[in-house]
């Protein structure tokens, strides 16, 4: 019976797999002027009417929140091809005045790249931003040539000079691939044999008694 639970157990993290998505796990400010200031790392949870990219949050802190999920690329972008299934995340730093930041954001699925210039985040605030969020579009969107970021797994590491209008990218984490009509019927039907053969192992079953 061991054997046909262990089968169940494995068709049953097939189909969690199969309809999870990626989130910021945690995050930490370690140091620059804003870390000394008070700032901390924030993950947001933007509600109707939020706007970001043009000094609005005014802050210390290192600001992060979770976009669409589980979406196909229509077209090539920050290095990945169109098709490629992602989760999408916004990172920024948008302090009063300069002020530098430097932490990390962890994520619960790998990284697969990271948007940092105006064109590529205007081009995908549509497909990949959350409805509800006003995308601000200034020149200097993304980061500039004293900011400075690295991937490690599931990390970005971030070393961030900002005054205005901030710093921000936007980071794309893989996305599990969702089985196709087949795979979940195999599933279904894998199910169904495990179900059948534990049925017919209790009938074999007897009970022996002694007088």
């Amino acid at each position: 019976m061991r054997k046909f639970l262990m089968a169940a157990v494995a068709a049953g993290s097939l189909f969690t797999a199969g309809s999870a998505s990626a989130a910021v796990v945690m995050g930490e400010l370690t140091g620059g002027s804003a870390f000394r200031n008070g700032g901390v790392f924030e993950e947001l949870n933007p509600g109707p009417g939020f706007s970001v990219g043009r000094n609005n949050q005014q802050s210390n802190n290192l600001f992060a929140f979770n976009e669409q999920q589980g979406v196909a690329l229509t077209a090539a972008v920050g290095g990945l091809a169109a098709g490629t299934l992602v989760n999408s995340h916004y990172v920024f730093f948008d302090p009063a005045g300069g002020r530098r930041a430097r932490g990390y954001v962890d994520f619960d699925s790998d990284i697969l790249g990271v948007l940092t210039t105006r064109g590529p985040l205007s081009s995908t605030d549509t497909l990949l931003g959350l409805s509800n969020v006003n995308y601000l579009n200034p020149g200097a969107r993304g980061l500039e040539g004293n900011d400075r970021f690295s991937i490690a797994g599931n990390r970005i590491n971030v070393d961030f000079r900002a005054s205005s209008p901030g710093d921000f990218v936007r980071v794309l984490t893989a996305a599990p691939a969702v089985p196709e009509p087949a795979t979940w019927a195999m599933m279904i039907g894998g199910f169904g044999l495990v179900g059948g053969a534990l049925r017919r192992r209790r009938k074999m079953t007897t009970k022996v008694s002694y007088a």
